[in-house]
């Protein structure tokens, strides 16, 4: 039996969690003999101290039985010859579970390892699972359906009110011209008719099922048909086609709304990524930090900084986006802008949980309006890392015993990674 190290949170039933909070995450399944006898379960061993699984999203959220679990002691052990029994999740609504965060060895199992190399390869439309503003539109048991609006004559409808905006506008600077030579004022100038859109309840619209929704260049999104559209030939089921996403917020309830509409005419946009590298004012200083504890034998250099371009950095860091290892976030715009750059630096990371220390990449993405940065985990126990500035490395603490570790030598160093 292994030890388990990694951070767990407090026990529920299956049912109770979003898939977004089970999806590649590590399970500690209570021991129930019932799940023996369910359909399709029957060659599950039985255990009394429980079972070691792992939940991922394949079209459905599903649990693989990866081996036993000993909650009491925290240890597991795998099943023999990598047997490995997967269940949906919804036939086991009140399985009690404990979720695991993953950590570098756990993510070693031949089964997890292929789940996750095939999520990173399906990275662009996997990345639109991370978008919490339109779960409402997901279907329960199948995230990635979704429900998106059509509005029937939509360009008939925006045509119309354009045309009555600028009737009223030309009447508008006919009153003004008008108001002028009699030598009355523009603010008393009053014009009836003022156009308003068309009333909800006056539009046709049809909720079609989508999937595979997918960021696309342009600030677009796309899609594939789940159903035919009644009204128009111009799509039909089966067919890719062009979502917008729009969000509206009512401040009256102090709530945002968010939907996806179809747009039947408009093109396809592709899902190429381009990207340059950011240039800073001042380039991070390349130093060599090396921490000794004085209580234990815990000590370590830590390079940190870039140098120069650094085209080999940013060059490894390309790779890994085009394999998939990149936040969701950060992929979708990649996609959709065409003004992104990438800053990039190696730095200090701190595990918020066990204070592990590892130097990362530290990557963000930087656009006209916003910063988004590459967000890290703990090898270790699978929590959260903070990134460390560089003022504070002084007084951080020894990952071991938790000591504050003592600066023994800060030199500079050529940018070559000697590990």
């Amino acid at each position: 039996m292994k030890k388990l190290n990694a951070k767990r949170v407090r026990r529920h039933m299956l049912r109770t969690f979003e898939f977004w909070q089970l999806d590649e995450k590590f399970l500690i399944i209570s021991p129930d003999k019932k799940l023996c006898t369910l359909t399709g379960m029957e060659s599950l061993p039985e255990s009394d101290t429980g079972y070691f699984g792992y939940a991922y999203l394949d079209d459905t959220l599903r649990v693989a039985f990866l081996g036993f679990c000993n909650e009491e002691d925290g240890t597991y052990k795998y099943f023999d010859a990598d047997q490995v029994l997967v269940a949906q999740a919804h036939m086991l609504p009140t399985m009690l579970v404990r979720v695991v965060k993953p950590t570098e060895e756990l993510v070693k199992h031949p089964f997890v390892r292929g789940v996750l190399e095939f999520h990173q390869s399906d990275i662009l439309r996997r990345s639109t699972l991370a978008l919490r503003q339109i779960d409402h539109l997901r279907d329960p048991l199948r995230p990635e359906i979704l429900k998106a609006a059509w509005i029937k004559d939509e360009n008939k409808l925006e045509r119309i009110f354009d045309d009555s905006v600028k009737v009223y506008v030309d009447a508008l600077l006919t009153a003004y011209e008008q108001a002028e030579k009699d030598g009355i004022r523009a603010r008393d100038v009053e014009i009836e008719g003022e156009p308003e859109p068309p009333p909800v309840d006056a539009m046709i619209v049809e909720f079609v099922r989508i999937t595979d929704l997918t960021p696309a260049n342009n600030g677009t999104w796309r899609a594939v048909l789940l159903d035919d559209i009644s009204g128009t030939r111009k799509k039909k089921k089966g067919d890719d086609v062009t979502l917008s996403l729009v969000t509206t917020t009512i401040d009256e309830e102090e709530r945002s709304y968010t939907m996806l509409f179809i747009d039947v005419d408009a093109p396809i946009e592709d899902t190429a990524i381009d990207v340059t590298s950011f240039k800073p004012f001042r380039l991070p200083w390349r130093i060599a930090y090396t921490l000794e504890c004085p209580d234990c034998n815990f000590k370590n250099t830590y390079y940190l900084g870039r140098s120069g371009e650094d085209r080999l950095l940013f060059k490894e860091i390309i790779e890994e986006i085009r394999a998939g290892r990149v936040d969701p976030l950060i992929a979708i715009d990649l996609v959709q802008r065409d003004d992104c750059e990438i800053d990039f630096s190696r730095e200090l990371y701190r595990c918020r949980s066990c204070g592990t220390l590892d130097v990362k990449k530290r990557v963000r993405l930087i656009t006209k309006d916003h910063t988004l940065s590459m967000m890290y985990y703990c090898l270790e126990c699978g929590e959260r890392m903070s990134h460390i500035k560089r003022g504070h490395i002084a007084s951080l603490d020894c990952p071991r015993c938790h000591e504050q570790l003592n600066p023994v030598e800060e030199a500079l160093w050529d940018g070559v990674d000697p590990n």
